[in-house]
């Protein structure tokens, strides 16, 4: 069956088996209907945001997040001590042990990180500040950081005794051997004996108080000397089988009265007895 079109100026006949008028655009348009459909397949499989890419979003956001919680757990945890230098601030008491002995120490006063913890010790070494005898504090920070050529800080070392004389006791057994030309007098009511290298004594005089049964002693280094900062020291007994020893500057040297009497006084305040 045949339907008759007509139109204006034109008439004709379309059958099932004639094309179609898309047909017949792209019959006019080679290839267009083509393009289209292929067009629309290429958007289908490549789509603008990728499963692929959100995923990879979603990880590096996580990785993000975990890493700013460490972060923030690590400086809760440690950044005070950071900032401080390896200070601290805490005054704290622990109770160590050294050789025999139990102290109740001062967070603040024990000079290294690793050692701020109760329990035993083989040796312990503090730090304090002259002339207050306080641990680290920040409004003290200047006096902590401070070069060593300045310093006025004392520093101090416990551990178990082991031998029978502290310094005081040690002058004829010892160091007499080791004088090196004629003793001096020192200010502060001290007398000073240049020391000989081949004791091992490299620009160090002996320092000790004269007209003493037990006189105080210390052995400092010279002022001018390229082998060691100008630092005296001295051990002393503390307790029933304790040794300290102590450093200080030599420009403290004068106030070797207070420094010996005070610190003696520090170190058996520390001890713990049952």
């Amino acid at each position: 069956m045949m339907q008759t079109v007509q139109t204006s100026g034109f008439s004709g006949s379309i059958s099932p088996g004639t094309r179609t008028a898309g047909a017949s655009f792209d019959r006019r348009m080679p290839g267009h209907l083509d393009r289209i459909t292929q067009a629309h397949k290429v958007e289908e499989k490549e789509p603008k945001f990728s499963a692929k890419a959100a995923k990879l979003i979603v990880l590096l956001t996580a990785g993000l997040l975990a890493f700013s919680i460490l972060l923030y757990g690590f400086v809760s945890l440690f950044g005070g001590g950071i900032s401080r230098g390896g200070h601290s601030a805490s005054t704290q008491q622990l109770e160590v042990i050294v050789g025999n002995s139990a102290l109740r120490i001062p967070a603040n006063t024990i000079r290294f990180q690793s050692q701020r913890h109760a329990g035993a010790h083989g040796r312990i070494e503090l730090y304090l500040h002259w002339p207050t005898l306080s641990g680290y504090n920040d409004v003290l920070e200047a006096s902590f950081s401070r070069a060593s050529d300045q310093s006025d800080l004392i520093f101090l070392s416990l551990e178990p005794r082991t031998m029978s004389l502290d310094m005081s006791g040690r002058i004829e057994p010892i160091y007499s051997r080791f004088f090196d030309g004629p003793a001096k007098k020192a200010s502060a009511g001290l007398i000073r004996q240049p020391l000989s290298p081949d004791g091992g004594f490299i620009d160090e005089d002996l320092y000790y108080e004269a007209s003493s049964p037990y006189p105080f002693v210390t052995r400092c280094a010279r002022p001018k000397s390229t082998i060691s900062t100008p630092f005296c020291i001295r051990d002393i007994h503390v307790g029933k089988d304790l040794m300290l020893t102590y450093r200080f500057h030599v420009r403290h040297l004068p106030d070797w009265i207070k420094i010996d009497r005070r610190i003696r006084q520090y170190a058996k305040a520390l001890l713990i007895t049952r």
